[in-house]
């Protein structure tokens, strides 16, 4: 019997869990004033601890069974019943949180059939943390067991397309995602990112947002950002943390009059080896509108375009599928920024929660990409190493 309730309150515990960590998962991609969303941020945090220390302090006050004795019988307390409806409700989401992992590990599965995933170089900067890191307490969280801020993941994923044209078969994108140019991570980080990727020498560059966390670092841009080349362009969006920032469209002028190429709320088409490639941006929900696709003329094509959307979170994956996109790029979610082995992510800023924390999904007529990033605001990535990847697109057979 002791053991029964010991596995219940066990399950219990981690359903709670569960239920505070999607809340905050979920308040985090919504579109209000960042002040409102720490708040929200800090009550889950709260709440995820209080709520067990006042079940634990209730129980210990609770005589050896959880009633009263009344000359009347047994009468049961309000307080009791409501421990035991919220533990019922923690045991449901116990399990949905299994079912959903299943569900999720399972969709990562199938989309391994999609693209094929080598690993080119593996970047560990620890021993230069004092130049690459501006704060004490930065290095400090940067000794954390686990903590891989300084550990860099470049990638190659051969991304395996149904509708590819054969002109663009082999075609490059290197992609990278939430710099996050704040003032912890030092100038000479961003310099080596930029070395790194311009290494991989692709046919595009494209970041999916969260560029600047601070106006101080806007003059970043001319010094690191400014130095990336493609043939085809540098592309970028703008994030939710450009909201932090005194003006978030200065910091796409910024990043503009370095040479990159917004595509935030526009649609603009190139021609790569003869064959014409539609660039779309999408912001949403934090810089609205996205880009009108109802203004593409069919007509004006004679082959259909290859699309492709650069958004900033994967919550828009359905927009790109209901307009049609070939491909998505998306960032925002940092890989869940701390992962535990064989488990995965245990939060991540999406609607959906962590299932699109990081790596390939395909819903038709659209893959998607979502880059694991290259910083955050947080000096914390557990077991979550950043990444700069590079697409290499196929003709799937």
């Amino acid at each position: 019997m002791y053991l029964l309730m010991a596995i219940l309150v066990l399950f219990a515990g981690i359903g709670h869990l569960a239920i505070w960590t999607r809340l905050h998962s979920f308040i985090h991609a919504l579109p209000y004033r960042q002040w409102l969303i720490d708040i929200g941020e800090y009550s889950t945090y709260l709440m995820s601890l209080l709520l067990p220390a006042l079940f634990l302090a209730w129980w210990m006050m609770q005589p050896q069974r959880a009633a009263l004795e009344t000359g009347n019988g047994t009468e049961t307390t309000t307080l009791y019943y409501l421990w035991y409806a919220y533990g019922v409700v923690c045991i449901l989401a116990f399990v949905a949180a299994c079912l959903l992992w299943l569900f999720y590990w399972s969709e990562s599965h199938a989309a391994a059939n999609y693209f094929r995933e080598q690993l080119v170089e593996r970047l560990v900067f620890d021993n230069e943390a004092d130049q690459l890191l501006a704060k004490k307490s930065v290095r400090t969280a940067h000794k954390f067991p686990g903590n891989q801020i300084l550990r860099m993941e470049v990638n190659r994923k051969e991304l395996l397309l149904r509708r590819l044209p054969e002109q663009l078969d082999g075609l490059t994108i290197t992609h990278i995602s939430d710099l996050h140019l704040k003032g912890h991570m030092a100038e000479a980080f961003y310099h080596k990112i930029v070395d790194q990727v311009n290494d991989l020498q692709s046919d595009l560059i494209v970041i999916s947002g969260d560029i600047f966390d601070r106006d101080q670092c806007f003059p970043w841009s001319a010094r690191t950002l400014s130095r990336l080349s493609a043939p085809c362009g540098v592309y970028f969006i703008l994030g939710n943390h450009e909201n932090r920032t005194s003006d978030p469209e200065l910091a796409r002028k910024t990043l503009i009059d370095d040479g990159l190429i917004s595509l935030g709320g526009r649609h603009r088409t190139l021609m790569i080896r003869d064959y014409p490639v539609l660039l779309a941006g999408n912001e949403l929900p934090w810089h609205p509108p996205a880009a009108d696709m109802s203004t593409v003329d069919p007509a004006s094509y004679d082959q259909p375009p290859f699309k492709l959307l650069v958004a900033h979170t994967p919550d828009q994956f359905g927009w790109a599928c209901t307009h049609d996109f070939d491909l998505m790029l998306a960032g925002h979610v940092h890989g869940g920024q701390i992962r535990l082995p064989g488990l995965g992510p245990i939060v991540s800023p999406s609607i959906y929660g962590t299932r699109y924390a990081c790596g390939v999904f395909y819903s038709t007529p659209t893959m998607m990409h979502v880059s694991r990033g290259i910083s955050g605001t947080t000096p914390l990535r557990i077991y979550c190493s950043p990444e700069i990847t590079q697409l290499v697109l196929r003709q799937a057979k």
